[in-house]
Parts: C-alpha cells; sequence; structure tokens
C-alpha cells in the first residue's frame, strides 16, 4: 500500500510510542520491509529517539515488538537450540489479542465490546496489572498486562524459567478461553511472541496502531474512532464486513469474475440457485511444480484420519499448519512450497484422491477459500482464522515458505513470521471467482 519513501517520511515525522514499557532495552524489536523482508534489530533500542532513527532509516511496512524481556535480547537463540546458552528470561508480558476480521467498523466495535468484558472477567478472576490497550490498527484491539507473583521469575535455571512461565500462561489462555472470551490462542502463551508496536503504522490499512484509555474501551467506537491517527492515504474503515470490493481488494487483476453470466434455469423456465464462490489455487506462482496444502476436512474423518495426517504434516516438515473455521468445516492451510509430485502421492495416500487428481492433471488445485451470497438465500458464514491446527506448529522446516500463500494468509487476517527463511515465489495469490449450482 506504501512505498519505502512515504514510510521513511512517516516514521521521520511520527515517533513511536515505548511509554508504557518498563525498560525498551531488554525486548526485541523486529520489522518488516514493503519488499515482505523481516528485519531484526541489530542492537538493544533504549529510547524512542534511537528507535525513531532507524525506522526513519528502513520505512518498515509493520513494526513489532517482543512480548519477553531478556537479559540480553540481541541474536536470541530458537527454543530448539540446544549449543548456545539458554538466553535469560527477566519478564513476559501477558497479551490478549483479539480479532473480529475483516477490518470494519461494525466488526472493530464487537472486538471492542469483547476486548471490555475481558478486562472485567481479568480484573474480577486474576491477579494482574494492567500496562496497556491499543487499537491495533486493523481488526482488533490488544490488551498488555503483567503479574503481580514475580515467583518464576526467581528459578535459576533459566531454561526452567521459560517453559515454567509457558505453562503458567498456558494455563491462563486455557481458562480465558474457557470463559468464552474469543482471544487468539497463539500470543498469550508465546514467549517468543512479537505484537505490533503502539505508535507503528499498519502498513496494509495505513490507520496507527494506538494505545487508548479504559474509559475509551469503555465507550462505543463512534465516539472516539475519528481521533485515531492513520496516515493521510490511509484506507478508508467501511462499515459492513463483507462487499465484493472489500473481498477482492488488491486482488483484481489476478481474478475472474463471471461477467454479464445469464442465470442457470430449471426445467419451466425456473431460476436454479447459484453460489458465487472465491477460489485460491494450491500453485506457488513464479516457481516450477511447487504448490501449498490447502484442504478442507471431510466430515466424514475420524480422529485416526486426523491423527494420521497430523503425523505426515510433522514428518515431512509441513509446518506450520493454519485452521480455519466456515460454520462447522475445518480448512487446513500449510504456506510451503511443496513440490507436487511428492505432494500429489501424499494427498493419495491421505485419502483425498480428487485433490491428487487435480494436481496431476493441472499441476495445481482450487479450492474455496470465501463463498459469497448464494442467490437464493442469506450471505454465508465467514471464514474465521482459528490458529494453528492440532500440534503442526513448528516453524522450523526445510522446506521453502511460499510467499504467494503468506500474502493469502495475511488477507485472511494471519500474519506469518517466516524467521527469515528461505521464501519461494512471488507474493502474488491467483484467485478466481466461480459460479455453482
Amino acid at each position: 500500500m506504501f512505498d519505502s519513501d512515504a514510510l521513511k517520511a512517516w516514521y521521520a515525522s511520527n515517533p513511536t510510542d515505548l511509554e508504557w514499557l518498563e525498560k525498551p532495552s531488554w525486548h526485541q524489536f523486529r520489522w518488516r520491509l514493503p519488499n515482505n523482508r523481516w528485519v531484526t534489530a541489530s542492537r538493544q533500542m533504549t529510547n524512542q529517539q534511537t528507535l525513531g532513527k532507524v525506522l526513519a532509516k528502513h520505512g518498515p511496512r509493520d513494526v513489532y515488538i517482543g512480548t519477553s524481556s531478556w537479559l540480553n535480547p540481541i541474536d536470541l537463540p530458537t527454543l530448539s537450540d540446544e549449543e548456545q546458552p539458554h538466553p535469560i528470561l527477566l519478564d513476559h508480558l501477558i497479551v490478549f489479542d483479539i480479532d473480529f476480521r475483516p477490518f470494519c467498523y461494525r466488526r472493530l466495535e464487537q472486538a471492542r465490546a469483547a476486548t471490555s468484558n475481558l478486562l472485567d472477567w481479568l480484573d474480577e478472576h486474576e491477579d494482574l496489572n494492567r500496562l496497556s490497550i491499543s487499537f491495533s490498527g486493523g481488526k482488533g484491539f490488544h490488551l498488555i498486562l503483567s503479574e503481580r507473583d514475580r515467583t518464576h521469575f526467581s528459578i535459576p535455571d533459566p531454561k526452567k524459567r521459560e517453559d515454567t512461565v509457558r505453562t503458567s500462561r498456558q494455563a491462563l489462555l486455557d481458562r480465558v478461553i474457557e470463559a468464552g472470551f474469543p482471544v487468539d490462542s497463539t500470543v498469550t502463551a508465546d514467549t517468543r511472541r512479537i505484537i505490533r508496536l503502539p505508535g507503528s503504522l499498519h502498513g496494509t490499512t495505513g490507520w496507527c496502531c494506538h494505545r487508548i484509555t479504559q474509559a475509551e474501551l469503555r465507550q462505543p467506537l463512534k465516539r472516539w474512532k475519528k481521533d485515531l491517527p492513520r496516515h493521510p492515504s490511509a484506507m478508508r474503515m467501511p462499515y459492513w464486513p463483507l462487499s465484493r470490493s472489500i473481498l477482492l481488494r488488491g486482488l483484481k487483476r489476478r481474478v475472474r469474475l463471471p461477467a454479464n453470466v445469464a442465470p442457470l434455469r430449471a426445467e419451466g423456465g425456473v431460476e436454479k440457485p447459484t453460489t458465487m464462490s472465491l477460489q485460491l489455487s494450491s500453485q506457488v506462482v513464479g516457481t516450477k511444480e511447487r504448490s501449498a496444502v490447502m484442504l478442507w476436512i471431510p466430515k466424514r474423518w475420524t480422529e485416526g484420519h486426523l491423527e494420521r495426517m497430523e503425523a505426515v504434516f510433522n514428518e515431512k516438515q509441513w509446518t506450520p499448519a493454519y485452521e480455519f473455521n466456515l460454520g462447522k468445516q475445518v480448512l487446513v492451510f500449510i504456506p510451503r512450497a511443496i513440490p507436487v509430485q511428492q505432494l500429489r502421492k501424499v494427498l493419495l495416500n491421505l485419502g483425498l484422491p480428487h485433490l491428487s487428481s487435480e494436481i496431476k492433471r493441472l499441476a495445481h488445485y482450487w479450492i474455496d477459500v470465501s463463498p459469497v451470497k448464494p442467490s437464493d438465500g442469506p450471505l454465508q458464514p465467514e471464514l474465521m482464522a482459528k490458529g494453528h491446527w492440532r500440534e503442526v506448529n513448528r516453524i522450523e522446516s526445510n522446506v521453502p515458505w511460499s510467499a504467494t500463500h503468506l500474502e493469502m494468509l495475511r488477507r485472511l487476517g494471519l500474519n506469518v513470521e517466516t524467521l527469515e527463511q528461505e521464501v519461494s515465489g512471488r507474493a502474488e495469490p491467483a484467485l478466481r471467482m466461480v459460479v455453482k449450482e
């Protein structure tokens, strides 16, 4: 949406917000450039002025901060690294992320109400300090807290300390989810998580991630929406969630619209009901015979089928897998660039011969990603991101990421951290609109 020069100019004159942090230099900072390349800060950021100079030089599309405080946040080893000394965790922010996609007023108002209710529940049931509430600049809100009990952070062994904190956060997350709050289940318990930095620009919408007061959170969005900072070229915030223009924004060059399609009619001249659906190709655009994994789990499948597929994906390092729900249906999405012949054999062995046959015939396959309004009925449920699918959540893999499908996940509301691993293809999802009987 914004080129590098526009972003550099923005950060040269618009400071980010670090006032809510105890010590910024304990945190890791990461940002994504307009070309989708990730950059991790190679020095500690002691204050806003230091960070501002770096951001004005790089012109990032999105800026993030780590939710953990480390004695040394530079060049953090991964959780699976057994050669380097385990980093020393000093603190871990408790973060709840509530998103109601897509970006529009009605969904944001729902997210605001849910965040306000969650804050009330936490005040009543948990012993926590509130640090910050922020509008993400996109589809929802971030609630950031800290715990008063510091027992976990006094554990001498660094690895045991981090493991204990993760376990404690998972237990808190489970309580919140059990209470019925629609929080992102991938955020709270992850000590290596990054979240959008308040004061930074959301590179897709052009609105700022912006801290708000508890009083504002309690009030309807319409009372303070006009005060939210944004770029002069920011996207207009639509009122309703799903219109064709929203669904296809930025995709028109690749979309085949059924223009001037005559209605299908049965015998007697009665118009047949049809459904218009947006379909995504598994093809990794710009590569030769590589494909991502996208599949709707058949309703007839048993737990045994799911366990087998989970084991295969982990064995092949086709990880992580992400889950989307459309009503009671489940879509599994793996944004890796997999050789099509290998994928074809695996899909056949898993009991998905129709997808395997499509790959053999076309070298890719099409799959529905967002039904639109049927001609004889109401709008169908939206595709909702649920986070990782089962235990297929390992980020480390020798299989390249698919730039095509990482971009599609971003448009569906999931930003995937690639950890600077190899990325194949171009960020140009191949989409088409089809009419079905």
